[in-house]
């Protein structure tokens, strides 16, 4: 069963004031409590999400003239890749006005398991 509704807002608006000072540093917060109900993980959600949303710009095998700009390197093709930029992803993807993908993107609800799926330790 996925966590409470009151823990995706709770993780959104700490992603929201991480992501509002505008910095990618720090890690998302974590409430262990919540993660343990939360049933997300790489194969059930990261993968597919990432897929859907990121690596048709932010994986290692296009070349940069297929990129739409992002930056070499920031890659989301493996979950080692993923685990490097977690805090990244969550400033710019996750919170009250996200940055990526820059042309529209998932659901609110996509964004909020995206942040559960973050603070919770990207499993």
């Amino acid at each position: 069963m996925r966590s409470s509704p009151s823990f995706a807002l709770s993780t959104l608006l700490s992603t929201l004031l991480a992501a509002g000072c505008g910095s990618d540093e720090g890690s998302p917060p974590i409430d262990p409590a919540a993660c343990q109900t939360s049933y997300l993980d790489y194969s059930n959600f990261g993968e597919p999400f990432l897929l859907d949303w990121c690596s048709g710009c932010h994986s290692a095998a296009l070349p940069a003239t297929m990129r739409q700009m992002a930056p070499a390197g920031v890659d989301f093709d493996t979950l080692e890749n993923v685990r490097r930029q977690k805090e990244r992803i969550a400033a710019r993807a996750t919170g009250g006005t996200p940055t990526m993908p820059p042309a529209g993107g998932p659901s609110a609800e996509e964004r909020e398991m995206l942040a559960e799926w973050i603070s919770c330790g990207t499993k």
